[in-house]
């Protein structure tokens, strides 16, 4: 069960990253913590809260991180800008 808690807290990190912070697909994501106990990830000045241990948010990141870097490798992540981000181009992503 506990497993199971973690896979989905990875899942929710990750999209909230792609929802909450265009810029999230170029960044470095990490562990962070600001009472000692509850981890989330950050980058920057962004930073989700998890309510996670370290070790869970330090892999979180990590898991995020790789998502990332895959999706950046295959072209598939739109920050926005180019012919994906104007509908009048006729390019479809």
């Amino acid at each position: 069960m506990n497993r199971m808690k973690f896979g989905s807290m990875s899942v929710l990190a990750l999209v909230a990253a792609l929802v909450l912070f265009p810029g999230a697909a170029f960044a470095t994501w990490s562990a962070y913590t600001d009472d000692g106990r509850n981890y989330g990830i950050r980058e920057g000045d962004n930073k989700i809260s998890l309510g996670l241990t370290e070790k869970e948010a330090t892999r979180t990141a990590k898991k995020v991180n790789k998502a990332l870097d895959k999706d950046k490798a295959d072209g598939v992540v739109d920050n926005g800008e180019g012919p994906c981000g104007d509908p009048s181009s006729g390019v479809l992503c």
